[in-house]
C-alpha cells in the first residue's frame, strides 16, 4: 500500500476541550487582576480622601496662628454622612455694653444663666443670633478688666440674650464667677460668633464619605455621635490649638441652635470610609462599616492642633464598646500618616 509522505505527522492545533479550560484558566486570572485593582482603587480612594480632610485642618490650623479670633474647618453634613469640607471664616468679636442684667448684687452670683440685654457697638444687633460665647471685660472703673472667664451665649431674639455657665466645658458657679458692674458704671462685652465658610471647599474623592455616626468626641451625650447634628467645625486658636467643637454651625432659617459648642480636651475622631458602605448601614443596622479594613481614622489632637491619620483595627461588633475599641486602637498608634 502506498502512503504519501507526511501522511503519518501528527497533526497541529488544539482540541475544543483545551481551548475551553485556557479560556477558564484566563477569565479567572483576569478576575483576580481586576478584583485586586479595585480594592486598591477603593483603599487609594479612602486614603486620598482622609490625606484630603487632614490637609485641609492643618492649613486652617496655620490660618489661625497669630489670629485673635483663629480659624475653622466645617464638614458639611447630609445626616449620618459628610463629603464637603470647608475653610471657615471666624468673625471678629463682636464688642458693646450690657444695658441691663448682670446687676451688682451677690444673690445673682450663683445663678447658672442670666438674661442680659447687649448693645453692640461695632455691629448690628441682629448678628447677636449668631453669637455662641461672650466674656467681659470693663467693670465700670473706665478700663478693661480683668477680663471675666467666657461664658455661653444664646441671642435667638436680639438683643436681649442668656448668658449661661458652660457646664459640658467644667464650669460651675463656683469656677466661673459673674462679673458685677458699679452702681454708676458700665460692663463691656465681647462675643465670639459660629464661622462662615470661607477660602476653598473641597469635595472628597468620589464614593468616600465621613461616616459622622462613628465620628465624635467620647464622653459627653451630645458629643459621642455627630451624625444629624448639622453642620460640624473645628475652630483654631491663636496659638493652633483647638478651642471649639462646634454643631449646627450653618443652620435654615429661622432654626435655632440648643447645643452650645464644648471645649474638647480629648482627642476628636473622624470615621472616613466608603459612601456606598454607610448608606447601606443607614437602610440596614446589621450592616457594620467598623468591620472594615479599609476605612482610616482622622484623629484631631485639641491641645496641640495635631492632626493624625490611623488604620481602622476591624471591630466584629458596631455598638459604643466597638466604637471606644476602635477609637482606641487609632488613638494608640496604628499611624499611617500625618
Amino acid at each position: 500500500m502506498n502512503r504519501t509522505p507526511g501522511n503519518d505527522r501528527p497533526r497541529g492545533g488544539f482540541t475544543l476541550m483545551e481551548l475551553l479550560v485556557v479560556t477558564a484558566i484566563m477569565l479567572t486570572l483576569m478576575g483576580l487582576v481586576l478584583t485586586g485593582a479595585r480594592s486598591s482603587r477603593t483603599s487609594g480612594n479612602i486614603r486620598r480622601g482622609a490625606q484630603q480632610f487632614a490637609s485641609i485642618l492643618l492649613a486652617s490650623q496655620s490660618l489661625s496662628l497669630g489670629s485673635p479670633t483663629g480659624a475653622a474647618v466645617i464638614i458639611d453634613s447630609q445626616g449620618r454622612l459628610g463629603d464637603m469640607v470647608s475653610q471657615a471664616r471666624r468673625f471678629p468679636f463682636i464688642e458693646g455694653v450690657v444695658e441691663q442684667g448682670l446687676p451688682p448684687t451677690d444673690a445673682a452670683l450663683s445663678a447658672t444663666s442670666q438674661t442680659i440685654r447687649l448693645k453692640p457697638k461695632n455691629e448690628e444687633p441682629s448678628t447677636l443670633v449668631n453669637g455662641y460665647k461672650i466674656r467681659f471685660l470693663d467693670r465700670g472703673q473706665g478700663a478693661d478688666g480683668p477680663v471675666s472667664e467666657w461664658f455661653s451665649l444664646s441671642c435667638p431674639t436680639p438683643p436681649v440674650a442668656v448668658a449661661s455657665i458652660r457646664s459640658e466645658n467644667g464650669q460651675t458657679s463656683r469656677t466661673a464667677l459673674w462679673p458685677t458692674t458699679a452702681a454708676s458704671g458700665t460692663l463691656s462685652f465681647q462675643a465670639a460668633r459660629y464661622p462662615i465658610p470661607a477660602g476653598f471647599s473641597q469635595s472628597l474623592p468620589e464614593g468616600v464619605a465621613i461616616d459622622l455616626r462613628h465620628s465624635g468626641y467620647e464622653g459627653l451625650a451630645n458629643w459621642e455621635s455627630l451624625a444629624g447634628k448639622g453642620a460640624i467645625a473645628i475652630g483654631f486658636d491663636s496659638v493652633g490649638a483647638v478651642d471649639a467643637l462646634m454643631q449646627n454651625v450653618l443652620p435654615a432659617a429661622g432654626q435655632f441652635r440648643t447645643v452650645q459648642p464644648i471645649s474638647p480636651y480629648e482627642q476628636v475622631y473622624f470615621f472616613v470610609t466608603l459612601r456606598t458602605d454607610i448608606e447601606a448601614a443607614i437602610l440596614d443596622p446589621t450592616v457594620n462599616t467598623l468591620s472594615s479594613d479599609k476605612a482610616l481614622w482622622v484623629v484631631v489632637h485639641p491641645r496641640t492642633g495635631r492632626v493624625t491619620i490611623a488604620a481602622n483595627v476591624p471591630q466584629t461588633a458596631s455598638d459604643a464598646t466597638a466604637l471606644r475599641a476602635a477609637r482606641a486602637k487609632a488613638r494608640q498608634g496604628t499611624s499611617i500618616g500625618g
